[in-house]
Formats: structure tokens, C-alpha cells, sequence
């Protein structure tokens, strides 16, 4: 019953995601990340109806293309309020330096001459959330009943989304453990993400699993080593 698109963008391959039901005729979706290449996500949405425009966390990577597709697409921008602190972070970091924060890829970025900058000809978001999710929240896409559920620790607002046996993990959750934190980050937390990675490892173990970079894995795939995880610290 449903319709998964992933389209890969920007300087760190983010897998943005068109989620919709698997139905004929024109169907309302959900976009989720679209961290950059506007005219390239408006195209592969142009046969939807995009209903929100859904965000599992704030660092630029996830969110370039925000402005220009949510005026593009008359589409809302849905989010955690505590995320507004990360992208604050981000300009900043723009500011001082002239290039992004890509985390652990922007000293070889910068190395190879592609510091991440973004495009001055598409708009910065403005930090602005049409629907603020805090909390346990069910969205209705057609048929689809799509849970969102607040996963704090890569950031303090990250938000990962079940749907139809179907977990978007953004930057929470990647096969083999655990998103990034570190003293390094200081909006990142341990202890906070592997809470959060427990919760979303209680789905059935068929559960596929589709994080913000790279490829799918399963629940049943990554529960055995969720203790080893947290032993090693990250």
C-alpha cells in the first residue's frame, strides 16, 4: 500500500524520501528531508500531491532545499521546535568559516577543494515551521496512518518516521549503529540517541530501515548489537 521514492542530493548524499500510498491516480505525499537540489526534487514531485514537507533534523544537509520547495510545492514544513537552535548553529558555522558543518566530512571536504557552501541562488530557510511535532504525532496520508516520533541524541529535536513496516531514520539510526555525537557537537547527545535507537529497535524485526545517508538495513538486522553499541560509546 505504499510508494517510495528516495532521491539522493547535496554534498553528503542525502537520501531525501516521497513517501505515498501505492494507489492509481494522483496521490497526497510526504517529502521528507529535501536537503538540496530544489528543481530536482520539485520535478520527481510534480505527480503528487505534496501534502508537508518533513524534516528529522536541521543540519544543512537535510534542509537546503526547504524554502524553495515549500514555495514551490504551496507545501507546509513540518518539524521539532528544538531544531530551530541547530540551524542557528549552522549559520553560525557559515558565518565564521564561509563553508557548512558536514561533521566528520568537512576537513576532507575542504581538503578536496568542496567545502559545502550553499547555492546563493536558493534561499536559506528561515528557520520557520508551519507544523511543530513534539511529541507522538500521527499524520493521515490517504490510507497511511505515518507516526512521527521524536528520536533526540544526533540533534535535540530529530525526528524519525514509521510507516506501513517502514522506519525514516534520518540521522538517528544507520546500519551498524547509531548517528553521530560527540563532545565535538554540542548539541548531540549518547546516552539521548541510544534511548532513542532502543525505541525504534522495538518494531517487528522485518521493519525496514531507511537512514538519512547510505543504504537500508532491517530492525532484525541491527538489534543483536545494540549492546556492543553501547559499550563502544558511539
Amino acid at each position: 500500500m505504499i510508494r517510495l521514492e528516495r532521491l539522493v542530493v547535496g554534498y553528503l548524499d542525502t537520501n531525501c524520501w516521497i513517501i505515498a500510498p501505492d494507489l492509481p491516480g494522483r496521490q497526497p505525499a510526504l517529502m521528507i528531508d529535501p536537503g538540496d537540489d530544489p528543481d530536482y526534487l520539485a520535478a520527481a514531485a510534480a505527480s503528487y500531491d505534496v501534502i508537508g514537507l518533513l524534516i528529522t533534523h536541521a543540519h544543512a544537509d537535510h534542509v537546503l532545499a526547504l524554502p524553495a520547495l515549500a514555495e514551490s510545492l504551496n507545501a507546509p514544513i513540518i518539524g521539532h521546535p528544538a531544531e530551530r537552535k541547530v540551524w542557528a548553529a549552522e549559520l553560525d558555522h557559515l558565518q565564521v568559516h564561509g563553508y557548512l558543518d558536514a561533521g566528520t566530512a568537512t576537513a576532507e571536504l575542504v581538503a578536496k577543494g568542496n567545502a559545502p557552501r550553499p547555492n546563493p541562488a536558493v534561499p536559506l530557510w528561515d528557520g520557520r515551521l508551519d507544523q511543530e511535532i513534539d511529541t507522538p504525532t500521527t499524520l493521515a496520508l490517504g490510507p497511511l496512518a505515518v507516526k512521527v516520533i521524536p528520536t533526540p541524541g544526533h540533534s535535540p529535536g530529530s525526528l524519525s518516521v514509521h510507516v506501513a513496516g517502514h522506519l525514516f531514520t534520518g540521522d538517528t539510526l544507520f546500519p551498524g549503529g547509531p548517528g553521530l555525537t560527540s563532545p565535538d557537537y554540542h548539541l548531540t547527545d549518547f546516552d539521548a540517541i541510544m534511548t532513542s535507537v532502543r525505541h525504534l529497535l522495538t518494531y517487528p524485526p522485518t521493519t525496514v530501515i531507511h537512514p538519512g545517508h547510505g543504504a537500508d538495513t532491517t530492525v532484525g538486522t541491527e538489534l543483536p548489537s545494540v549492546e556492543s553499541w553501547q559499550t563502544r560509546g558511539w
